[in-house]
């Protein structure tokens, strides 16, 4: 009899380590994608009318809903041709003079939706410029908030629940509880169906009241949450299948394979599985995912077996608690990566919005943990002797606390990560200006092009386009309609680089006078002078 129960469990391993070998080999490193340049540039004058309009982005993106708002208020649904990190747009052959709006709406590698538009105007700008106004609709965000709450509490609940009856709880009357977990892995089910819809209205940006079109679902599967909540469905059907199961080996084989589908549908999409090194994402995602759901489904099943009987229930609770011990061991580590790859730096732990939901999710774990750390050292030995009723209340407060970090965990989906605003802040779109004179000329570039930190960069050259070297270069920048007056920068030399001018703040968006004074030798000095215009 051992040798068949060695083998299964020789079968099982094997089959989780090509899992993990797969998910750190697949995909590649995607963060949140942002648009780093257009071509015609967002903002500019065209004297003819382009017949496309090119995007691109930092990473590949797949392109949800492109539109075409011309400058007489028609509106023209578009198609894209997608290459890598460039979508390109025809555009129609019609355009009349005037400002044109194009928006767009693509999906990045992580399944977040990505809004903007471009706006250029052919021979001069007409009326005004602005983008058309999104539909903003927050009972959307709060529905697809508590639609990923079910389908967690599902995952790691009711899989979890299974798992422990198939593995942990031998001897366990399972009537009562198998039923209970049946119903949470059926609200699970429904909710998997129910995000994906969901999911696909936040791609297309389309109000809740669109969700009986076929159009957000056909958005939903498109995303990487598609896949991902197939595969979490999966696993939930093969939970409530293992809880109905004739035999122990049955439901033990079904239990532990929807256990790895949890882990892997958490893995193969969000935040904190799409980072680089997806080599050590991936598997410490599917690790914190399996470790979650081993620790949180036995909450139910124990809670309710000591209730009835404590005394029958404390070798289950023993064993439990002593794979525990390793569950949280694997949680902490992979936890302590994540974060660190997430957050990159202490400070983004205040000044973020995802390091405050991480902090609240800590302190919120870290209860969790001393009311574990009761259950074994006071409570666990007391069921001999003294009844069950403070070891019950204990663990309903685990559950509540369990549903509370779920809770908590859901707003990420609502928080982009410190390391993708730092990645997404890096490739800013620049702007520039080219300044021209009968001798010399100079390109104005600042990174990035908006108000605010920027940085400058001067390239100097001949009328000719020929190397100049010049004693020294000041930049000179002002705002007068705003009351600004010049701000004066000297350059420094940055060998081919040309003159860089650091740490520079220029607070307003909108049109900036730019003047170069470039010390040419002892006796001669020109300045070059133009306009810059600064993004908001």
């Amino acid at each position: 009899m051992a040798a068949p129960r060695n083998r299964f469990m020789r079968f099982i391993i094997a089959l989780l380590w090509l899992l993990l070998a797969s998910l750190g080999a697949g995909g590649s490193a995607f963060a949140h994608a942002s648009l780093i340049g257009s071509h015609p540039a967002d903002g500019s004058i065209v004297e003819q009318a382009p017949a496309a309009v090119r995007l691109d982005f930092n990473e590949p993106v797949s392109p949800i809903v492109v539109s075409l708002t011309d400058a007489q208020g028609r509106h023209h649904d578009l198609t894209a041709v997608v290459r890598n990190e460039t979508i390109e747009i025809p555009l129609p052959p019609d355009l009349s003079r005037g400002s044109h709006v194009l928006s767009y709406r693509v999906v990045s590698g992580d399944g977040h939706p990505i809004g903007g538009a471009v706006v250029f105007s052919i021979g001069a700008p007409s009326g005004s410029a602005n983008s058309p106004a999104a539909l903003a609709d927050a009972g959307l965000g709060w529905t697809l908030w508590l639609a990923r709450l079910m389908l967690h509490a599902g995952l790691f609940m009711g899989v979890g629940g299974a798992f422990f009856l198939g593995w942990v709880a031998q001897g366990f009357p399972v009537g009562k509880t198998a039923r209970l977990l049946a119903g949470i892995l059926a609200i699970g089910i429904a909710a998997a169906g129910l995000s994906l819809g969901l999911q696909g209205l936040d791609a297309l940006g389309q109000p809740l009241m669109a969700l009986g079109s076929s159009a957000p679902w056909i958005a939903g599967w498109k995303t990487s949450f598609g896949p991902a909540a197939v595969i979490a469905s999966l696993a939930l059907v093969l939970a409530w299948l293992a809880l109905s199961a004739p035999g122990v080996g049955q439901r033990r084989a079904l239990s532990l394979l929807a256990l790895m589908g949890t882990g892997l549908s958490l893995a193969w999409s969000g935040h904190a599985g799409t980072a680089a090194p997806q080599w050590a994402t991936r598997p410490a995602v599917f690790l914190h995912a399996v470790c979650v759901a081993y620790w949180l489904g036995a909450l139910l099943p124990l809670g309710l077996a000591v209730r009835q009987a404590p005394r029958e229930a404390l070798p289950a609770v023993r064993r439990f608690s002593a794979g525990a011990l390793v569950a949280v061991a694997v949680l902490a580590l992979t936890g302590l990566l994540l974060a660190c790859i997430q957050v990159e730096t202490p400070a983004n732990l205040l000044k973020t919005a995802y390091g405050q939901v991480l902090l609240v999710k800590l302190l919120l774990v870290g209860l969790l943990l001393g009311l574990a750390a009761l259950n074994r050292l006071r409570l666990t030995p007391a069921l001999a002797t003294s009844g069950s009723r403070w070891f019950v209340r204990s663990v309903a407060a685990e559950i509540v606390l369990a549903l509370a970090i779920l809770a908590v965990v859901g707003l990420w989906r609502f928080t982009p990560p410190p390391r993708a605003l730092a990645a997404a802040a890096a490739m800013e779109a620049p702007t520039g200006a080219h300044l021209h004179g009968p001798k010399l000329m100079a390109q104005v570039t600042l990174l990035p092009g908006r108000a605010g930190p920027t940085r400058a960069r001067i390239a100097v050259a001949s009328a000719r386009a020929e190397a100049v070297n010049p004693m020294e270069v000041t930049l000179v920048l002002s705002k007068p309609d705003a009351g600004i007056g010049p701000i004066e920068r000297p350059a420094r030399k940055a060998g081919r680089e040309g003159w860089h001018v650091d740490d520079l703040v220029l607070p307003l968006p909108g049109t900036w006078q730019v003047r170069v004074e470039i010390l040419v030798n002892d006796f001669e000095k020109v300045d070059l002078e133009g306009t810059i215009a600064l993004k908001p």
